[in-house]
Parts: structure tokens; C-alpha cells; sequence
């Protein structure tokens, strides 16, 4: 008689309960059932291999009795925010000092360097896109201020960036620039998409440098403030 599959959250055995017989169906229920409301499923295992978003795609109408041992992780969504906001810590100014040599790869005609470098700075930009709407959704729950800088972090004549920042959408006064800058992110990639659908590496060079790397130095003035709260919040949480 085959053995039933083995089932585990954080290293702890759970039971399968009746009725669920395939792999997606576990997954919701672990969802709905065993992790906690503050938390996501961070990992899946599956006799010891990784499950990415798509294999558990695939696998969902896969019955139980082909595995042997199914693993499941989870972490609180208020870790995770604040470990990401650390990771940002290093990957901002990395992508700062990037941006640059993105514009003048292409602008000596390394187009393929170029793009290539371009590709993993999109990577990331993507990410911390979705890392800053992610808490915002969170936090300003927690903290209807998250967003406003404290009245001596408004900016002033002495402490403004150096590029022109009447091309950001407007926002609310005292509040941080990072959120009006992501909207305004939005309309500048969609003028990158043109330019590389038109083959145009003068024009991307000019967009890469002077529409996202002023925004990506928003991002990096901010970031101090942003990881703050978010170390504040989790801290009291």
C-alpha cells in the first residue's frame, strides 16, 4: 500500500485534511486554512525540490499520490517588507551607478551591451515599484502618515536634487516624492517602449538618462525615510 504523502508548514507536520486529493488544492487550503492571516507562502517544496509560481501552475491538477513529501513555508508579510526594504538599501545605488553607463553604452553604439544592462535595471526597477506599492498598501493601513515626510525632512533650497523636479506629477505637500515619482514612472516607460519598438538607442540613452535615473535618485534620497517607517512599524507589530 503506497504511503500517504507527508505534509509540513515551517518544519511542522500537518495533516491533509479529506477531500484533498490534488496539489492545488492543498495549496489553497493551506492558504485558507494553515497559514495565518499575516503571513504568505514564501516557499513550496516537493520531495525536496523548489516549486516556482509556474511548476505550481502546472501541477495543480496533479494528484497527491505521486509526491512523497510536500513542504510548505510561510513568513509574516511585515518581514518580508522590511527584509526587502534592507535588500533596497544596496540595490538602489547600485542601479543609480548603472544607469549611466546604460545611456553611454548606447550611445557608442553597444546596442546589445546596452539593452542587456538596461534589461537587468528594468529587474529592478520593477521590483522596488512593486516593493513600494506593496507597503504603502500595508503600512498606510497601520499609519494613515506613512506617506508624509516629518517637518524637517521637507525639502528645501539646500537639500533639492539637482534636476528639474516640476516634471513629477504633483503631490500633496510634505509627502514623500517616491509615490508621485512611480506614477511618473509609468508615462516615462511607455515613451522607452516606443523608443526601443523605433530601434531609437539615441533617444533611450537620452530617456534612460535624464527621465529614470531622476527617479531613481528620488528613490534613493527617500529610501532612508521609507526603511525607517518600515522598521518602526514592524518593530511596534
Amino acid at each position: 500500500m503506497m504511503e500517504a504523502v507527508k505534509l509540513s508548514l515551517n518544519l511542522q507536520n500537518c495533516e491533509i485534511p479529506a477531500g484533498c486529493e490534488n496539489f492545488g488544492e492543498l495549496v489553497q487550503y493551506m492558504e485558507e486554512k494553515r497559514i495565518p492571516g499575516d503571513e504568505v507562502i514564501t516557499r513550496i517544496l516537493i520531495d525536496g525540490r523548489d516549486v516556482d509560481r509556474e511548476r505550481e501552475l502546472e501541477l495543480a491538477e496533479s494528484p497527491l499520490s505521486q509526491f512523497e513529501i510536500v513542504e510548505f513555508y510561510s513568513a509574516r508579510t511585515l518581514d518580508l517588507a522590511r527584509q526587502s526594504m534592507q535588500d533596497a538599501t544596496e540595490l538602489l545605488p547600485a542601479l543609480a551607478a548603472d544607469l549611466p553607463g546604460v545611456a553611454s553604452e548606447l550611445r557608442g553604439g553597444n546596442i546589445k551591451d546596452g539593452l542587456l544592462m538596461f534589461d537587468r535595471c528594468l529587474e529592478i526597477i520593477s521590483h522596488y515599484v512593486s516593493l513600494v506599492n506593496a507597503i504603502d498598501g500595508i503600512y498606510r493601513r497601520i499609519d494613515p502618515g506613512f506617506r508624509l515626510l516629518p517637518s524637517a525632512d521637507v525639502a528645501t533650497d539646500e537639500n533639492e536634487t539637482d534636476f528639474d523636479m516640476d516634471k513629477l506629477a504633483p503631490s500633496p505637500d510634505n509627502e514623500l516624492r517616491t509615490f508621485a515619482s512611480i506614477e511618473n514612472l509609468r508615462h516615462k516607460l511607455m515613451s522607452v517602449e516606443q523608443a526601443q519598438a523605433n530601434g531609437d538607442s539615441l533617444l533611450l540613452a537620452d530617456l534612460v538618462e535624464f527621465e529614470i535615473l531622476p527617479i531613481v535618485a528620488i528613490w534613493n534620497e527617500e529610501l532612508p525615510v521609507l526603511n525607517g517607517r518600515v522598521q518602526r512599524e514592524n518593530a511596534k507589530a
